[in-house]
């Protein structure tokens, strides 16, 4: 990547604080352009998982008062299942629209919408395969209210649900962070408006499911239909890119490599939800709401990185540094809140939550490795070090996936929702130690101009 020159004394911005006198901040400012919008991106993105915490945690707070713990437990499970399907319907689009899709040219705009389509077939076969084969037990929600039209019910909340990811990512390549603050903050808000609606309603676990997936789904598709205000252009099947190969490469690649990384992320709670009753998987899903949105912010400030890294003038070296300190940081400081204020849980629902209260510090702490394995598993995406990526996120998804299929199932001690917090924790710590030495690793023999930007966050900047 080429570096632009550093700007003029007049146009520097002095800087105070901790990173004064070659510090990021001011390193970053003086290397040109596009530093400042990862700054602005990441904190925008941070403050959305902000705002997606606490709206989820007043979800719950407002469910456990007005309904049953086992309803909520159904459809906190059959909302998981909606993730779960989302992230295996994305086809590695996410990753790969954020670097081919990246422009309002024409090319970007029919890679976009040759996205939009195959997301849409990948939802059904996506949908009607989990719930096929996996079958969980709340899916009888779906099936109690309408055996067709609860598939099709579930199938657009998917489609819908895939289609708020890639327009979240075409609006942070035209640098509209607000945007997507914008749909974070009405989801969030719509979630609350629903739930006192119809609360004698015979299928209230199904009406509970609908208010915590339906906004999310509307959201994307509210958002293809008017992304094209954002770009200039508009939805188009030609001409054909000539980066089309290219592209179907990457994402194959990187879809693959999504899978893997967000396995654990995404099946961690369908193990659970397979194997405890619905009460006790409301109590997990209290904890693992909290965890999700936290562990989201590493990923989000990755997303950032990615969208901007390859963009020209980029430095990436000093943006990887940035990112890892915001989101190392960061989730240090979630880890040390939940150690401290885990009995809020409790206090804030009721005794039958205390589970959740337990299990919710480790599983916070594991946010540190978890953060370190995301942005070097951006850095191998940025630099196309695709050996590197599929190493980092296979090694990710065994070493959480296999030790929770061992100790979730089982009433002895150990196993159930301390077998997933351990699983999720000792996982996550084995898969940052493998993704150190694997970048180690390659920073060590890489060569050429990719040396020049090689992303050590630990380095002294020279």
């Amino acid at each position: 990547m080429t570096e632009t020159p550093p700007h003029s004394s007049n146009d520097e911005v002095e800087v105070t604080g901790p990173f004064v006198r070659g510090g990021i901040v001011a390193r970053l400012r003086a290397k040109g352009r596009g530093h400042g919008e990862l700054l602005t991106g990441s904190s925008v993105l941070v403050l959305g998982a902000a705002v997606q915490g606490f709206g989820g945690m007043a979800f719950s707070i407002l469910v456990s008062k007005l309904d049953l713990k086992s309803d909520f437990g159904d459809a906190s499970a059959l909302f998981t299942s909606v993730l779960f399907v989302t992230f295996l319907a994305g086809l590695g689009l996410p990753v790969s629209l954020a670097r081919y899709a990246a422009d309002r040219d024409s090319d970007s705009h029919v890679i976009f919408t040759w996205g939009m389509l195959a997301t849409i077939p990948a939802s059904i076969i996506a949908s009607a395969a989990y719930l096929a084969l996996v079958d969980p037990g709340a899916a009888d929600v779906l099936w109690d209210w309408s055996p067709v039209g609860g598939f099709l019910l579930f199938a657009t909340i998917v489609c819908g649900s895939a289609f708020s990811l890639i327009v979240d990512v075409r609006a942070m390549t035209m640098r509209r962070w607000n945007l997507v603050l914008f749909r974070i903050c009405l989801v969030g808000i719509a979630k609350i408006a629903l739930l006192p609606l119809f609360r004698d309603a015979d299928h209230r676990s199904l009406l509970i499911f609908l208010y915590l997936a339906g906004p999310v789904a509307v959201s994307g598709f509210v958002g293809v239909a008017l992304i094209n205000r954002t770009t200039g252009g508009h939805h188009r099947l030609t001409p054909k890119p000539e980066t089309t190969q290219a592209v179907v490469r990457y994402s194959g690649v990187n879809y693959l490599s999504t899978l893997a990384y967000q396995a654990p992320y995404f099946a961690l709670p369908v193990i659970v939800l397979k194997h405890v009753d619905s009460q006790t998987n409301g109590s997990f899903y209290v904890a693992w709401g909290i965890v999700a949105i936290a562990f989201y912010v590493p990923s989000a400030i990755g997303q950032a990185l990615l969208a901007e890294g390859g963009k020209g003038g980029a430095h990436v070296r000093l943006q990887m540094r940035l990112a890892m300190t915001l989101a190392v940081g960061l989730m240090t400081i979630g880890a040390a809140a939940t150690f401290v204020g885990k009995g809020l849980v409790v206090a804030v629902f009721d005794e039958s939550y205390r589970e959740a209260a337990h299990i919710l510090p480790a599983m916070m702490l594991a946010g540190i490795p978890w953060a370190v394995t995301s942005l070097l598993l951006t850095e191998a995406r940025v630099l196309h070090r695709h050996v590197a990526t599929v190493i980092i996120t296979v090694v990710l998804m065994v070493s959480i996936i296999v030790p929770a299929l061992i100790l979730v199932p089982g009433d002895e001690p150990g196993h159930g929702l301390d077998g997933a917090s351990a699983s999720w924790v000792l996982g996550n710590i084995f898969a940052a130690a493998v993704a150190l030495g694997v970048t180690v690793v390659n920073r060590r023999y890489s060569s050429g101009h990719e040396a020049t930007d090689e992303l050590d966050p630990l380095a002294p900047v020279e």
